[in-house]
């Protein structure tokens, strides 16, 4: 583990020159602690990175708040000197009115309260003059309508990268692959089908109201009285793009490593005759037999003239068999700190003992410089 050789050097050459030169051992702690926290810092900063994930959760909306404008009166503050000679002399500012504007907050299951200045098309434009009540504000979102937002979590296994990955191809190799899909527009909408497919407003609205049903809130049998997500998954259809070949799925997988926690990602490519070339689903699910099973519901069933039936039936092999797997099962995993933190560590300390060998042959010189010149005298 070269990083902590880093480390050590750093103790091992400063315990050596306080021995030799100096023997201020409250220095040698001070370089020590400091030693540390550099040390600590960038193992800490690159686990934080290297682990760091985004997944999107999915809801509804619940509730909305609107609360009127209102003017406030601000008094005039009074400050008072008082000079060499005891007087006392006060000065008080004007007071104001202080205009508080109107704010309109909705509420979704996943991502809790927000502040909303827009309808969600964008058409009408939030003010003091509209809307005025909670009423009015809740006709632009619907109780129960479909939401999602972008959360972060701690993925030990992006970290790691070493429980998935088909190690005969490389992503880079695959051009046009699709980015991950966790962009929230229209405040709370994330779209979850990637590519072309028929009909992919309607299926889009279809697998939005799929998955906060997905995530809709359950008793927890394990916690009584608490509720948790009821499948804790969200569906994902991926048109990698037309008669591309098989590896283009298993490409997709090794760049989206195997999709996020709560993902059942179903990837494919259409033929040029309307058939399906090939379906190959992946997740981290403790069911197998559910990935094989949709894959064959889409290759029997082609790429149609409409995907909602699709999604429909999709989803509900999902409903039905879904078991996501626990993460919890991947805290053994051991985060090696990457090449360049390592590089970044090393970097650090021989700068540190650099400036603390400089520091201490300087002032021993001047010690022996100084005992010098006395002992002439």
């Amino acid at each position: 583990m070269a990083y902590w050789a880093a480390f050590f050097l750093v103790l091992i050459v400063g315990f050596a020159i306080e021995l030799f030169l100096g023997r201020r051992w409250w220095r040698y702690i001070w370089i020590t602690v400091l030693s540390a926290i550099l040390f600590g810092g960038v193992i800490a900063a690159d686990y934080y990175w290297r682990t760091l994930d985004k997944e999107v959760w999915s809801g509804s909306i619940s509730a909305w708040e609107h609360q009127e404008e209102w003017d406030e009166w601000i008094p005039g503050k009074e400050e008072c000197e008082t000079d060499s000679h005891g007087r006392k002399s006060c000065t008080k500012d004007r007071g104001h009115w202080e205009h508080h504007e109107a704010k309109n907050k909705i509420q979704t299951t996943d991502n809790g309260w927000m502040t909303v200045s827009e309808s969600l098309d964008g058409k009408t434009e939030f003010n003091d003059r509209y809307p005025n009540s909670t009423a009015e504000l809740a006709k632009f979102f619907p109780l129960g309508m479909p939401s999602a937002s972008k959360h972060t979590y701690t993925n030990k296994v992006k970290g790691s990268y070493s429980l998935f990955r088909h190690t005969e191809l490389d992503p880079k190799d695959y051009p046009g692959l699709p980015s991950y899909p966790d962009y929230v527009r229209d405040l709370i909408k994330v779209d979850r089908i990637v590519g072309d497919v028929p009909g992919k407003a309607k299926a889009l609205d279809r697998l939005a109201a799929w998955n906060t049903k997905l995530n809709q809130d359950i008793p927890d049998p394990d916690k009584p009285g608490k509720t948790r997500s009821w499948k804790q998954v969200n569906v994902i259809f991926v048109n990698v793009g037309d008669d591309k070949p098989r590896e283009y799925g298993y490409a997709l997988q090794d760049r989206w490593q195997n999709g996020n926690k709560n993902d059942f990602i179903v990837s494919f490519s259409p033929a040029p005759d309307g058939t399906m070339k090939w379906v190959y689903a992946f997740s981290w699910s403790e069911v197998d037999i559910l990935k094989l099973e949709v894959q064959d519901y889409m290759s029997e069933q082609g790429f149609g003239k409409d995907f909602s039936p699709i999604v429909d039936h999709v989803a509900q092999m999902v409903a039905d068999k879904f078991e996501r797997k626990q993460f919890a099962e991947f805290n053994y995993l051991q985060i090696e700190p990457s090449d360049i933190s390592t590089v970044i560590i090393w970097g650090l300390e021989l700068t540190l003992l650099g400036f603390y060998g400089y520091k201490a042959v300087r002032g021993y010189l001047r010690r022996r410089t100084s005992h010098d010149r006395s002992f002439d005298y």
